[in-house]
């Protein structure tokens, strides 16, 4: 079984990455132009599907990205990863094209274990719309979805939905303000 690169082999893939790269091949793909450099661990047992012009960076601190059985992890267009990033897929996250996520965030869409014993630990999806950014060391909990154009301050825990058009921060985020983003303006990373 091969994994389709539009059109480029992953030989000639890995070939052009630098770093670590472990993608177990089953219902995967990936767009044109993705870089990594540095260290992504990708353990992936359900879907992982990526866009084009995706960008890991992950040195100083390597990158690790986990995807379960059933589950579905989606990277749009232009994104870009930063160092020490955590994904914990169980059901679904999709993160929008243009977006941007700083070093050390983590992802996570279960709480993994129950906090007593009438809490049942489930998954809920995680939504990151198109031309987000997303500080350093902020954590995006389950069943959260972020809004189109917002920002995420560094070190937020993000407990719950965030409008578009937003600055948002704090333990758990809150809206800090509105944000002047025109339509079609494109947050870039260099």
């Amino acid at each position: 079984m091969s994994i389709q690169y539009n059109q480029i082999s992953i030989g000639k893939l890995l070939a052009v990455l630098k770093g670590a790269f472990v993608l177990p091949l089953k219902t995967n793909s990936a767009g044109k132009l993705g870089r990594i450099s540095g260290k992504l661990t990708v353990k992936n047992k359900g879907e992982f599907i990526v866009g084009r012009n995706v960008s890991f960076h992950a040195k100083p601190f390597p990158s690790s990205i986990s995807v379960s059985k059933q589950a579905k992890l989606r990277v749009g267009d232009n994104v870009f990863f930063n160092y020490g990033l955590d994904i914990g897929c169980t059901r679904s996250i999709r993160i929008g094209s243009n977006t941007i996520i700083g070093p050390m965030v983590n992802m996570i869409d279960t709480n993994f274990h129950p906090v007593d014993i009438d809490d049942r630990p489930q998954s809920k999806g995680i939504v990151i719309s198109d031309n987000v950014w997303i500080g350093r060391g902020a954590v995006i909990l389950p069943g959260v979805s972020i809004g189109q154009n917002s920002v995420i301050a560094s070190g937020s825990v993000v407990t719950r939905d965030i409008p578009a058009n937003v600055l948002a921060g704090g333990i758990p985020a809150k809206v800090i303000r509105e944000i002047n983003v025109p339509n079609e303006w494109v947050r870039r990373y260099n």
